[in-house]
C-alpha cells in the first residue's frame, strides 16, 4: 500500500516538473522584424501581405505563416525575388520529448500543428538593383543577378 502510494506521488511530481520545464515552441513564438535594404533606395517592396518602399522593416508572423519571399522592383531597374530563410527550433523539439512524455505528447502536437518550431533565420536583406540596359536592337538583356551569400549574421545580399 505504501508503495503505490509512494508511486503515485513520484508521478505526480514528475507531471508537476514536468509540466513547468515543458520547451514548447508555442511559448517562444514571436513576431520577428524584417529589415529590407536596396541599393538604390527607393523601390517597392511586398513581404507577404505588407508593402512598403525601401528602405523599411516589417513585422512578419512566425511559424508556417512566415511568408516565402521578397518582391523587390523599381522603374528602369530588374525586378528581383528574394527568398526569406527560415530556422528551424532544434532546441524545442528536444525540449518537447520528455515532457511530452510526461504530458501525453501535447507539446510537440501543438508545435507540429502551429508549425511554431519555425522562426526566420535571417532578419536584414540588402538587395543590388541591376540598371535596366537595352541592347542594340532595344531588348533587355537576361536577368544576371546572382546571390553572392550571407555577408553576416542576419544579412543577406543580392547583387
Amino acid at each position: 500500500m505504501l508503495s503505490s502510494v509512494r508511486f503515485s506521488f513520484v508521478m505526480l511530481c514528475l507531471l508537476v516538473v514536468g509540466s513547468f520545464v515543458s520547451g514548447c515552441a508555442t511559448m517562444a513564438n514571436t513576431d520577428q522584424q524584417i529589415a529590407v535594404y536596396t541599393i538604390p533606395d527607393g523601390a517597392d517592396v511586398v513581404v507577404g501581405d505588407n508593402k512598403g518602399v525601401s528602405p523599411m522593416s516589417v513585422t512578419v508572423p512566425g511559424g508556417y505563416s512566415i511568408p516565402h519571399s521578397i518582391q523587390i522592383s523599381k522603374e528602369g531597374y530588374q525586378s528581383q525575388t528574394v527568398t526569406i530563410q527560415r530556422g528551424f527550433r532544434t532546441s524545442s523539439l528536444v525540449t518537447d520529448i520528455l515532457p511530452g512524455i510526461l504530458l501525453a505528447g501535447i507539446p510537440l502536437i501543438v508545435d507540429l500543428s502551429t508549425g511554431d518550431f519555425f522562426y526566420v533565420a535571417n532578419t536584414s536583406y540588402t538587395v543590388k538593383l541591376t540598371p535596366v540596359a537595352t541592347g542594340a536592337n532595344g531588348s533587355a538583356p537576361a536577368p544576371t543577378a546572382q546571390a553572392v551569400g550571407q555577408t553576416g549574421l542576419g544579412k543577406y545580399d543580392i547583387r
